[in-house]
């Protein structure tokens, strides 16, 4: 199925007539509309779906008060108040068996009288009008190609399609898509129509009830274990989600130059701290300028002082000595000795004047102090003559320094600010309680959980007793019944087909998403259980010691693989053949909001190769959550490697530049929504940005 024309009359920003034609080319199969935000894109992906399904689309069964609500929000703001407006969603659509080809035009229209909405949908087959049963024919062939409940699937949101699998449906999403892309809900429609049969003719089988109560309880149990997994689920995601606002909220406060009242605080501590360190050195440089500056200025005069000093206290000693000398009590005494010697021939007044002339004596400048008054002026000197000099130049640097820290303290506060402060705190420690309730909440469901896994599992073992059991009777009367037997060979035949789809799509699966991710360790594959839930795993070292723990903790999980390999290298560590194994473990930590958007891509595709359905495919908002890393690898293994015919709708910060060129020999059609001053949307064809 191709679609080939979209007309779009009056819808949203499309006023009036608006026409997207398309080309079909099995080699270039991308459609390609570029539009900025608020361009129209969003209401392009619904006018398409609402085309296609009308009320079913959003989930009513039949056109009423609440989808006549959602269609006056699709059409023109400016016609909802036209009493006689009118507006219309056209789609042709090629289908081509190998044999025939036949175009189908879709007109789904909706008139206003007065204040009354209504709706009208015709489809012509060749250009002529078809009514009655083959209008409900086509209606119902395109329902069992695309189905209502697998609208969200082929109409791909970048922004919410992780939702799509891993939401609180999630499970219940995936089982549909697996069953339905490989054509295997039909087998689940028969063997439960036999099992109505079974039941009518034999009311009284009492081995059938039990039978079928277990699996009903079963099947319950088992809805009830997925609910809560996937509130888990979700609870943890509104918890990343509660992080990443107060990460954000953080950011955003610091980047506006918010900071917290300590640190305004310790700001202005510290800038005083710097003030009162500048205080000090200056005090200290002003008692060097008054004490020792002048002396340092004139140190050659110190030291010709100094000199002069201790020369003046020389003298002062020899001046003492010499007038010792001259007295006559001095010269009595060398009198007295010389006689007392015998010593003839010399005078006392001559040795005197002989011992005088030893002593050296040299005039100076007169100073008018004691000795002890020169020693300490001596003493002063040489306290100047010693100040490390070296010191001012320590201390110069030292202001230096603090006068640059108080600058760029200074530039600090002049750029915080706290008037946000109180409003900052009262959002943050509301998400922080969101969180702390959150947290509780998940205990709480974990717990339920749990409690829930031991009921699957009595209820699981019961159903299996019970099937085994009514097998065995079936047998012993050779199942005579038909609806028996189909019931039997139908049941066999689905579980046999789901397991050897499930094998198909996990080898899928690792091929798809090799090829996209760009980093390790984060999934090595993807398993499908027998409900058909699919669950990522990746591989841990596990050593003897640990192996009893493993076991225990994924005795399920590890049936879920069925292979040979694996139990012989269970059987090796076992026995101490070797020390450790790299076994597989189901991923339970929640994946970030980029690891999702890759995971699911590569589900998607891994399902959209493995079931060869020939349907559009819409892409909105394609590398929403997507990292530039990984950009690259959408395009070529993603983009590039779709069969069906893909509508991308991108704005001007996706698939341009060199994404764009990757695609270009696989787009057959470009367009661009234009907005006009009034608000309007103009479609341009053969035009993208930036060409």
């Amino acid at each position: 199925m191709k679609i080939k024309r979209i007309r779009l009359y009056n819808i949203g920003p499309y006023v009036n007539e608006n026409t997207f034609h398309f080309s079909i080319d099995k080699q270039k199969n991308i459609v390609l509309i570029g539009g900025k935000n608020g361009a129209g894109k969003t209401t392009f992906f619904k006018a398409v779906k609402t085309c296609l399904y009308g009320c079913k689309v959003w989930g009513f069964d039949a056109p009423g008060k609440d989808y006549y609500a959602i269609i006056n929000s699709l059409v023109n703001f400016k016609t909802a108040y036209n009493n006689n407006s009118r507006a219309f969603i056209e789609i042709e659509l090629v289908f081509d068996d190998g044999k025939h080809i036949d175009s189908y035009l879709l007109h789904r229209e909706w008139k206003k009288v007065k204040t009354t909405l209504s709706e009208f949908f015709r489809i012509s087959k060749n250009g002529e009008l078809i009514l009655g049963s083959e209008e409900e024919d086509f209606i119902n062939y395109l329902l069992s190609i695309i189905p209502p409940d697998m609208f969200n699937f082929y109409f791909f949101d970048g922004e919410s399609i992780a939702d799509f699998f891993l939401g609180p449906n999630g499970n219940r999403n995936f089982r549909n898509a697996f069953l339905k892309l490989y054509g295997l809900d039909t087998l689940s429609i028969l063997v439960e129509n036999f099992a109505r049969n079974v039941k009518r003719a034999d009311s009284k089988n009492n081995h059938y009830e039990s039978f079928n109560q277990a699996r009903i309880i079963a099947d319950k149990e088992t809805s009830l274990y997925d609910t809560l997994q996937e509130e888990v689920v979700e609870i943890e995601n509104k918890i990343d989600l509660c992080n990443i606002k107060l990460r954000s909220i953080l950011s955003e406060y610091s980047k506006e130059g918010g900071v917290s009242l300590a640190e305004w605080k310790e700001i202005n501590a510290n800038l005083l701290k710097e003030e009162n360190t500048r205080d000090n050195l200056n005090r200290w440089l002003k008692e060097i300028a008054n004490h020792y500056l002048p002396f340092i200025l004139l140190e050659n005069n110190l030291h010709k002082l100094l000199n002069e000093l201790n020369l003046s206290q020389e003298n002062q000693k020899t001046k003492i000595i010499l007038d010792v000398m001259a007295t006559e009590s001095f010269v009595s005494s060398i009198e007295k000795l010389l006689d007392n010697k015998q010593i003839k021939n010399l005078y006392a007044g001559e040795l005197v004047n002989v011992i005088k002339c030893n002593f050296q004596f040299e005039e100076t400048i007169p100073f008018d102090y004691t000795g002890a008054q020169i020693n300490k002026l001596i003493s002063q000197i040489y306290e100047k003559l010693d100040f490390d000099k070296k010191q001012i130049a320590k201390v110069l640097s030292q202001l230096a320094k603090s006068l640059k820290n108080s600058k760029k303290l200074r530039e600090i506060l002049a750029a915080s600010s706290i008037d946000e402060y109180e409003g900052f705190v009262a959002q943050k420690e509301r998400i922080e309680s969101e969180i702390a309730n959150l947290r509780i909440l998940l205990e709480k469901k974990k717990q339920e959980l749990e409690t829930q896994n031991l009921r699957v599992k009595d209820a699981n073992l019961n159903f299996e007793k019970s099937k085994y059991f009514y097998e065995n009777i079936l047998k012993s009367r050779s199942i005579n019944n038909l609806s028996e037997r189909a019931v039997a060979t139908y049941s066999l035949l689905e579980e046999k087909l789901v397991s050897r789809q499930a094998k198909i799509l996990q080898k899928s699966f690792i091929e798809c998403f090799s090829s996209l991710i760009n980093k390790d360790n984060f999934v090595d594959g993807i398993v499908v259980d027998k409900n058909i839930n699919v669950i990522p795993y990746k591989y841990i070292k596990v050593t003897h010691s640990q192996l009893e723990n493993y076991r225990l903790a994924n005795k399920e999980f590890i049936e879920l693989f069925n292979s040979a390999q694996l139990i012989m290298d269970l059987n090796k560590l076992e026995f101490g053949e070797v020390d450790s194994i790299d076994l597989p473990a189901p991923i339970k930590t929640p994946f970030s909001q980029g690891e999702r958007q890759v995971y699911i891509m590569s589900l998607y595709l891994a399902l959209l190769k493995t079931s060869h359905k020939d349907i559009p495919f819409f892409i909105d908002t394609p590398f929403a959550r997507i990292d530039s890393n990984h950009r690259a690898n959408i395009v070529a293994n993603f983009f590039n490697v779709l069969k069906n015919q893909l509508f991308i709708l991108s704005t001007d910060e996706e698939i341009v530049g060199i994404y764009k060129e990757k695609m270009d020999g696989k787009i057959s059609d470009i367009f661009t929504l234009k907005i006009s001053d009034y608000g309007s949307t103009e479609v341009v064809a053969n035009e993208y940005f930036g060409g």
